[in-house]
């Protein structure tokens, strides 16, 4: 999948999340409005019809207007131009409630008009599990009304939310779709940034191998010249240089196939005491040839009173030559690279610092991870297949050690390995 039809799908599916999720709103808070609605025109008739059973039991004129009035989301006072016996409106209420289905917990309060107050009359519960909401400020008056009584719903929330139980069941499985299309896109991503990988792991190896083979090449046509035999030193020159290309060739198709195939995750070590201090120094005068060819300058500072480490001294040096090999790739001109080894509070860091042009922040987190190289587009003048530091990695791990990267674009990249005291 190219790059412009993976752009068009994300667009389209956050699009398409944006209106489902938006439409689903929508309903939602319509529904709701209907179902609020429809609760509110039920409990103002069923107030209503207990209004005019007071009336009839008082032989009492109802007022012209509604009885009804909804003070708040939850608080009715309905007004009734009698006496009220708080015994006969507990039965109306109850017996009115359980004919229309309404099974919401309330309590309800009656107005003393001698002392101007209103007088609490009880909770009545439908449901032991009712959460209950009681109102903040009491029960409050009407100053139109002479004789009315106030009723508030304590669960009339939680009664709302539980009739809106089959929209939260499908938003749920909107949620559950919305994630999985989430993770799909993810997926495609994931996929893209492999192909990419595979693709420049590609590029990179042909490149790798282009000049070794074609030295090969030359020298076979060489050596099979008929007048060769009669210059031995150019022959045995010619000879050299295939097995020194045949032996990078072998090399690094065991790198590709080692990091490659088993990713190199679980190495077995072989624990030796190592001289460190020694290894490091072996290890830059071995690449004395190359860093004089570079016309670069390798620092060894060595501060630490660790001589000593127990750890593989093959793959240590694999690690060492690892780093030295970057640092020196990726400085430039005349580079100039520190190997550091220091005392810390927790055991001793050796680190490889150069002063080239280091590292972007949005591929720092990233230069570990297997076959990847930091992007340099079609120039191919940096060798390697993104293998060395995902083995360096690996190793330290496999040792009880932590690596650690410091970069800036443009001032370099110091790699730190810190082994703790115990690993010592």
């Amino acid at each position: 999948m190219n790059r412009n039809a993976i752009r068009w799908v994300m667009v389209l599916g956050i699009l398409s999340i944006l209106g489902i999720l938006s439409v689903q709103v929508f309903f939602i808070r319509k529904a709701l409005s209907q179902q609020d609605r429809q609760l509110n025109q039920t409990i103002t008739i069923a107030l209503g019809a207990v209004a005019e059973k007071l009336a009839g039991y008082n032989d009492a004129e109802l007022p012209h207007q509604s009885p009804v009035f909804r003070h708040s989301a939850d608080y009715y006072i309905v007004n009734v131009n009698g006496d009220i016996d708080p015994a006969i409106l507990e039965q109306f209420l109850v017996t009115e409630f359980h004919s229309r289905g309404l099974n919401l917990d309330f309590e309800y309060g009656i107005y003393d008009c001698r002392s101007d107050e209103m007088v609490y009359g009880s909770l009545i519960r439908f449901g032991e599990n009712t959460r209950i909401e009681p109102l903040v400020n009491g029960f409050p008056k009407h100053p139109g009304y002479l004789y009315y009584f106030g009723i508030h719903f304590v669960g009339r929330n939680q009664a709302l939310s539980n009739s809106m139980g089959i929209w939260y069941f499908f938003s749920l499985i909107l949620i559950l779709v919305v994630f999985f299309f989430a993770y799909s896109q993810w997926i495609i991503l994931r996929q893209k940034q492999y192909a990419e990988i595979q693709k420049d792991f590609i590029n990179t190896m042909t490149h790798e191998f282009k000049t070794p083979l074609a030295s090969l090449s030359m020298s076979a046509d060489v050596i099979l010249k008929p007048d060769i035999v009669n210059e031995p030193e150019r022959l045995k020159k010619y000879g050299q240089i295939i097995r020194s290309q045949v032996n990078h060739l072998l090399g690094q198709v065991d790198k590709v196939l080692e990091m490659g195939g088993r990713g190199g995750e679980h190495t077995k070590l072989n624990r030796t005491e190592v001289n460190l201090e020694s290894l490091i120094n072996e290890l830059v005068q071995q690449m004395e040839a190359r860093i004089r060819c570079e016309q670069g300058v390798v620092t060894i500072r060595y501060h630490s009173s660790v001589r000593f480490i127990k750890a593989d001294r093959l793959h240590l040096t694999n690690v060492i030559l690892n780093l030295i090999d970057n640092a020196l790739k990726y400085s430039g001109p005349d580079p100039k690279i520190t190997v550091e080894v220091s005392d810390v509070p927790y055991g001793i860091e050796l680190a490889v610092e150069d002063q080239g042009t280091g590292i972007p922040v949005e591929y720092a987190k990233r230069v570990f991870d297997r076959f990847f190289r930091v992007p340099t587009g079609n120039i191919h003048s940096i060798k390697g297949f993104g293998l060395g530091l995902y083995y360096t990695r690996n190793i330290i791990r496999s040792h009880g050690w932590r690596i650690r990267l410091v970069s800036l674009p443009g001032k370099g990249t110091r790699m730190v390995i810190t082994v703790p005291k115990k690993k010592i």
